[in-house]
């Protein structure tokens, strides 16, 4: 409570504070000159132009400002008299309009939206000396342009996932958002069957090359799905340019390989994009753990296992997005992607015990393979409307996920010979599919600054699967052993509606105001525990968010909102997992959604040099959190699983910046400050620590088209309700050739190069045991990739941002 009550104090101080900034204006009049900047083509806000206020003759501008994220600006402090407005942009045509006047009548002049042509020239012909920058800060997001940073080349997502400011990624590939796993990966604004079974996994299949930029999304709008309450993650893809480009790209490294190509076709009304690619990853490891017994009638006191494992994935990923104009108010879309993968491995883990109750210890032997396919394919249909941000949107999505997964293990008593004592097989095959309708309309009103969001959907989902395993435990061969089999279907249906509507003043305040509801519907079988369950319920997740535009390019936003998460089938599945026979875990059908609430305080700016700096404060509290808990027998037997137990808080300062100390040089570096409660009164634990993150990226133009590339980071051990894991590094260096004559591009990078391995260490500490554990992962990572593109291609004219689904909801298990 207390937490709480400092943090509303901090955010009224700051918004206290913010209120009291100066401002500052041209001339001695009292009379204010508002308009708003539109793209003439896509009719959406240009941000960030320039504006300058002009006297009747050439002179110097007697005010200026920079375009919002709504396109508007305003001159405030002006005398009536005659004046002209110019407009600049990189991209557009500039604009002067000429002449207005301040009518001495009237004290606020409100221009008619002023429309902006962009530039059409030939890039094959002409050298591009600007790019957009690293790092961006946009109304609601943090964007992080990964088209702009050479370092991604022959990378995947997890690579690129690693250098986004505020983003936490474990080295196995689990990601956190402000010290919280709950979070919603999108593609394209949209869900992917690939995140289905893992995000980790998921990742590692789309390489680097197809990524155009990452937002990061912290309080998003009702528009939204109510899920991830830590936040959006969303994925842009490459998109198309006017006229045919495309390119290969290869890379071979110690660890991973891949290959790749992409094509871009824009021809009057139809649009085409695809890109196909295929990545071999390797990677190899161990670990080591000792879990001491605190019960007074134990077996065994102390258990002792050492794993090393090795696996190889292979994969193959390909997108397409057809676009067709049918007017200029009438779009059609259709786009999907398809991904196939096969993992195959090898594990060795001993297991030996020490206590009163002598037992053998033994050795297992497991091989391992699997096989999925995953595809998305959606439909989308937009009217636009004359007034600018107006149009009405109809989606459609079907999404489906295959897995096939199976191992093999033979067990050896220790000291090792030539006998099998035990062996074990299993086939476990999974589906999940998914079909969403979604309707969204906007409305901007005539009178005022004024826009309103509506929308409905709905979403079913069904998950399968069918685990069997056999078993041999002398010469008569392999039998069914139906007490570890398992058969469930779940079926889920997900029904919502939602409203927002945003104002914006004269004096550039914006207050957004919404909700969303949402109603779940639960039908799931588990044949083989021979439960059924069956569950429904409606939840109503307010949304408010208050922004201020300063004069001198800053942006103060206050926001609250609700979310909720469900939970993922893993966390739900009452089957028994006992592959390891000393670690059980199974799941929970009876688990709750958790419903968090949810504050921040941003405040960013974005000097004309080029300096880009944001401030957040949150506080983030979630009373029925999801929280795996581990209990251990007489045995010395763990048995995991999930529970609605404790009360999940987080409160924490992000800070990052981004700039250009030179022309050619760019750097940004990351803080992120948490401070983690967790508590569980039916436990009688309470796990509270400090928790930060530190992260640079720097990118180094040289002469003769070279450049040298630079990122480390570092995260801080994190807390878990039983325990907590340990920190960990990371670090890389790259360089750079471009050969324009060939239109090649040669990448080298070095990551984590001064070490094989990296070793993270956990903890967990409890009444009844105590657990020490290490784990090492491959971290040494060198690779070259060269990259060809031919073709031609000119500045594409902005076309209105195209809807796509996106059912960002389903608390996943990385």
């Amino acid at each position: 409570m207390k937490q709480c009550l400092l943090l509303a104090c901090l955010l009224m101080a700051f918004v206290a504070g913010a209120q009291s900034l100066p401002t500052t204006g041209s001339g001695q009049g009292n009379f204010t000159v508002n308009g708003s900047v539109i793209d003439s083509v896509s009719r959406k806000p240009v941000e960030f132009a320039t504006v300058a206020l002009l006297g009747p003759t050439d002179g110097p501008p007697i005010a200026g400002d920079v375009t919002d994220a709504s396109g508007r600006f305003s001159f405030a402090n002006i005398t009536p008299g005659r004046y002209r407005v110019r407009i600049t942009f990189i991209g557009y045509e500039d604009r002067t309009l000429d002449p207005i006047s301040v009518n001495p009548t009237a004290t606020v002049l409100d221009l008619p939206p002023l429309l902006l042509r962009t530039t059409s020239r030939t890039l094959g012909e002409v050298t591009v000396t600007a790019q957009r920058d690293l790092i961006e800060d946009k109304e609601d997001r943090v964007v992080y342009n990964a088209g702009n940073d050479p370092s991604n080349a022959g990378g995947t997502a997890i690579d690129v996932m690693k250098k986004v400011p505020m983003l936490s990624v474990d080295p196995d590939g689990s990601i956190q958002l402000k010290g919280s796993s709950s979070i919603k990966v999108l593609i394209n604004n949209k869900p992917s069957s690939i995140m289905a079974r893992s995000i980790a996994e998921a990742l590692q299949m789309i390489p680097a090359e197809a990524i155009k930029s990452v937002e990061v999304i912290t309080a998003p709008s009702a528009k939204y799905d109510a899920e991830g309450t830590a936040g959006i993650i969303n994925i842009i893809t490459k998109n198309r340019l006017q006229g045919l480009v495309g390119g290969l790209n290869g890379t071979t490294g110690n660890r991973s390989h891949n290959v790749g190509g992409n094509i871009n076709l824009k021809q009057g009304k139809v649009g085409l994009t695809a890109y196909g690619g295929g990545n071999l990853n390797l990677n190899d490891g161990g670990s080591a753990s000792v879990r001491k017994s605190l019960l007074a009638s134990q077996s065994v006191s102390e258990l002792r296992q050492n794993n090393t494992y090795r696996n190889e994935n292979r994969s193959v990923f390909g997108s397409f997005n057809l676009d067709y104009e049918l007017d200029s108010t009438n779009q059609l879309g259709f786009d999907g992607s398809l991904s196939a993968g096969s993992r195959v491995g090898t594990s060795v883990r001993d297991t030996r015990y020490e206590g009163l109750q002598a037992r053998q210890p033994f050795r297992r032997y497991s091989d391992n393979s699997g096989e999925n396919l995953n595809y998305d394919f959606n439909f989308n249909y937009t009217r636009l409307f004359k007034r600018p941000e107006q149009d009405l949107t109809f989606l459609a999505q079907l999404n489906n996920s295959d897995n096939d997964s199976r191992y093999a293990l033979d067990q050896y008593m220790l000291p090792e010979n030539q006998f099998i004592n035990y062996r074990e097989r299993n086939t476990n095959l999974n589906q999940t599919s998914e079909f969403t309708l979604q309707t969204d309309y906007t409305h901007p009103f005539k009178k005022g600054r004024k826009t309103l969001e509506v929308g409905v959907k709905s979403i079913r989902r069904n998950v399968q699967s069918d685990f069997q395993l056999q078993n041999a435990t002398d010469s008569t061969g392999f039998r069914d052993d139906p007490r570890r089999a398992n058969q469930f279907d779940y079926r889920q249906w997900v029904t919502s509606a939602y409203t927002s509507f945003r104002i914006t003043t004269s004096k550039r305040w914006t207050y957004t105001l919404g909700g969303r509801y949402e109603y779940t519907v639960i039908d799931a079988n588990f044949v083989s525990s021979q439960t059924t369950f069956a569950d429904q319920y409606p939840v109503l997740l307010p949304n408010v968010a208050i922004s201020k535009r300063m004069s001198n390019n800053g942006r103060l936003r206050l926001s609250y909102n609700q979310r909720i998460q469900r939970p993922n089938i893993v966390f739900l599945n009452p089957f028994i997992n006992s592959n390891d026979p000393k670690n059980l875990s199974f799941g929970n059908p009876y688990l709750d959604p958790e419903r968090a609430h949810s504050a921040e305080l941003t405040y960013s700016i974005y000097t004309k040099k080029g300096l880009s700096i944001n401030t957040t404060l949150f506080g983030r509290m979630t009373n029925n959190a999801i929280e795996r808990v581990t209990t251990v027998d007489t045995a010395n037997v763990s048995f995991s699983t999930y529970q609605n137990i404790a009360k999940n808080s987080t409160y924490g300062l992000n800070l990052f910046t981004a700039g250009r100390p030179a022309k050619n040089w760019q750097l940004n570096g990351t803080v992120n400050l948490n401070y983690n409660l967790l508590n569980s009164a039916a436990l009688r634990i309470q796990n509270r620590n400090w928790s930060y993150r530190l992260s640079m990226n720097s990118n180094l133009s040289l002469r003769a088209n070279y450049s040298l590339q630079a990122q480390a980071s570092y995260q801080s051990a994190r807390i878990q309700l039983q325990g907590q894991s340990g920190g960990f590094y990371n670090y890389g260096v790259s360089a750079r050739k471009e050969f324009k004559q060939y239109k090649v591009v040669l990448t080298v990078n070095a990551e984590n190069f001064l070490s094989r391995y990296n070793t993270i260490t956990n903890q967990f500490r409890t009444t009844t045991f105590l657990t020490d554990a290490s784990s090492y992962n491959a971290f040494r990572n060198v690779r070259v990739t060269a990259n060809w593109r031919f073709g031609r291609m000119n500045a594409n004219k902005t076309t209105r941002a195209k809807k796509r689904i996106a059912n960002d909801d389903g608390k996943s298990a990385d």
